[in-house]
């Protein structure tokens, strides 16, 4: 068994692959191939980027629930690398060289930034795609428009074969409706990461908060 493909029929008996619509629906077919290879990969990183900061924020919430020295904290948190977003902001409450809570929040608040920005890195060109991708589509259609009109102008003595235009059309349209499917995509893993992203981004300002309320009551020495 080779798989499920997709197929279409066309008017004349001919049996095309999606692979064959591509190669007629021009060389936009190839940038819009292009570009859904590149999302792709993307979405699969931004995915794989996720989990992983999700499991190491939990794993470091869980080591901490238990600790109540300042000591014990800051052990743990130099065991967690850059892959930790929490812990990079804790690192800043807790191995501050100040006492100042105003400074240390800004502080926290610029790693947070810091950290917010790194796991953003690729958003941006999700966000683009998404937006170019039925674009492409549409300009393949209008230049394709232009060629059967074209072709109608040079056969207008002799009379217009409907086939020719009917096939001419259709042709043209290939590659809206890749755009328009590569767009489509896109915009619903981007809302879904988007998503993600702030789910991570809540949980980093609620253990903030929930930590600095803790170190304060360490250091002033209530138990």
């Amino acid at each position: 068994m080779q798989g499920f493909r997709f197929l279409i029929y066309y008017d004349v008996g001919d049996l095309m692959t999606i692979f064959s619509l591509i190669v007629r629906g021009g060389i936009l077919m190839y940038v819009l191939l292009v570009i859904s290879v590149i999302v792709l990969g993307i979405v699969i990183e931004k995915y794989r980027q996720f989990r992983k900061v999700k499991r190491a924020n939990l794993n470091l919430k869980t080591a901490l629930s238990q600790q109540d020295k300042t000591e014990n904290i800051s052990s743990i948190l130099s065991m967690y690398d850059n892959s930790c977003p929490l812990s990079v902001m804790l690192d800043k409450l807790f191995n501050s060289p100040t006492s100042n809570l105003d400074l240390i929040n800004q502080s926290m608040e610029s790693a947070a930034n810091l950290q917010l920005h790194e796991l953003e890195r690729g958003m941006g060109w999700l966000s683009t795609f998404a937006a170019i991708a039925p674009l492409i589509g549409f300009l393949g259609t209008v230049i394709g428009m232009v060629n059967v009109f074209m072709n109608i102008q040079g056969q207008s003595q002799s009379g217009v074969d409907i086939s020719m235009l009917a096939g001419g059309i259709w042709v043209a349209l290939l590659t809206t409706i890749g755009g328009l499917i590569v767009g489509i995509v896109t915009i619903i893993f981007y809302n879904d990461l988007v998503q993600q992203l702030e789910n991570i981004v809540k949980d980093m300002q609620d253990a903030a908060v929930d930590y600095v309320i803790k170190y304060d009551a360490m250091t002033k020495g209530i138990k």
